[in-house]
């Protein structure tokens, strides 16, 4: 009759481990991060690593099949950390361009978000990341 409350509270208990341990798009200050997005016929991938010394190294990669040009969006936290146009480059049909740019490790959370769009076909691709 009593055991029951053990075998709900196990079960209980194995589950919020299981969501706690869970891979999200959260990563503590410290380590790196990724994130590959899916965007048609292209994708994207953004790491953040700490420096150590109050920075982050913030590098943003897009797989694309063409050679179009591209307009790029680094922001940190809700500002513009950097913007630019890039072209596709590569050989035969794996075509890619890649964004590096050093952020400040400011106070508090970081929000930072890297954003490609196709300025031929329109598609834009996205990769975010919480910190702290």
């Amino acid at each position: 009759m009593f055991r029951r409350g053990p075998a709900i509270v196990l079960s209980l208990v194995l589950g919020a481990a299981a969501l706690v341990t869970a891979p999200s798009a959260v990563a503590g200050d410290g380590g790196a991060v990724k994130d590959r997005d899916p965007c048609g016929a292209g994708s994207i991938k953004m790491v953040v690593e700490p420096y150590g010394d109050g920075r982050f190294q913030v590098t943003g990669v897009v797989y694309s099949q063409d050679a179009d040009v591209w307009s790029w969006r680094l922001r940190h936290d809700s500002e513009t950390s950097a913007d630019g146009e890039v072209r596709a480059d590569g050989d035969g049909e794996g075509r890619s361009f890649k964004i590096v740019r050093t952020v400040v490790d400011l106070p508090g959370s970081e929000f930072i978000a890297f954003r490609a769009e196709n300025n031929s076909t329109g598609l834009t691709c996205r990769a975010e990341k919480s910190l702290g």
